[in-house]
């Protein structure tokens, strides 16, 4: 074989070689490689590149092909890179991240409560047919200026990497103010300092309502162990509470609150 037709043969060999490892590489997108979405990406670049190089070869310099087979070589090209970049594209659609689920409110055992003097709490799990979705019921009875909440404590991974809390929440009765805090884990001292938001009045609804907070929304409470404009790090909570206080504008009274799941958003 001369030294012409085997550089031929080798450059048709690349060319169909480069082509497959480019097929395949796209295939296993869908199973994933190693499971390492970057060494995918980095894999099937180079392949492409490689198949590209190889064919623009194999059609405009490559000796002893027809030009039947020419043509066919860069139909094929231009049919891979269309399918090749529209794959590409889907790189930077990326789906949103799920919710993580810090409690389902499928068991009250992880809660406890805390009121204030005078004020009456009680809570039970529900499911609420309405949503489909599984709740903590609060029955509350409020005098003017007292609170009640249920608080439970969580791991320290269980909002990291997170961006902001969520939950929903449902209400009839007396309208009062809604409290959702964050607890700092303890100092040296066991100090933990509170982190706080509050939406007044909003405890009597007519249908469920969905908040989602970002940390940087979390007031400090000045007096726990925090200063004003300070914003706490979802890995360093260690407590989460959820009350309802009587405050300025509110009605003293009974009322019900259901609390839906609670979520971390990515």
């Amino acid at each position: 074989m001369s030294r012409e037709n085997l550089t031929d043969t080798l450059i048709k060999l690349s060319g169909v070689l480069g082509f497959f490892t480019a097929l395949v590489s796209f295939v296993l997108q869908i199973s994933g490689w190693l499971h390492d979405p970057e060494t995918l990406h980095m894999v099937s670049g180079v392949a492409f590149a490689v198949y590209f190089g190889c064919t623009l070869w194999f059609a405009f310099k490559a000796q002893h092909v027809s030009l039947r087979w020419r043509w066919i070589s860069l139909a094929v090209l231009y049919a891979a890179t269309i399918f090749y970049f529209t794959w590409v594209g889907t790189w930077l659609v990326a789906p949103a991240a799920k919710p993580i689920v810090v409690d389902d409110m499928t068991g009250i055992s992880v809660w406890s409560i805390a009121k204030h003097t005078g004020a009456l709490l009680t809570i039970h799990r529900v499911t609420d047919p309405e949503n489909e979705t599984h709740a903590i019921q609060l029955d509350y009875t409020l005098a003017k200026g007292s609170w009640v909440a249920m608080y439970r404590e969580i791991s320290s991974a269980a909002l990291a990497g997170t961006r902001a809390v969520g939950f929903s929440f449902k209400g009839s009765g007396a309208p009062n103010t809604l409290e959702f805090k964050l607890f700092r884990k303890p100092d040296q001292h066991g100090k933990s300092a509170i982190f706080g938001v509050l939406w007044n009045s909003v405890t009597n609804t007519d249908d469920w309502r969905y908040v989602e907070v970002p940390y940087s929304l979390f007031v400090c409470w000045l007096g726990t162990g925090c200063k004003p404009g300070e914003v706490i790090r979802p890995e360093d909570v260690w407590k989460i509470d959820i009350a309802i206080s009587n405050r300025d504008h509110d009605t003293p009274g009974q009322g019900t609150l259901l609390v839906g799941p609670i979520v971390g958003i990515p």
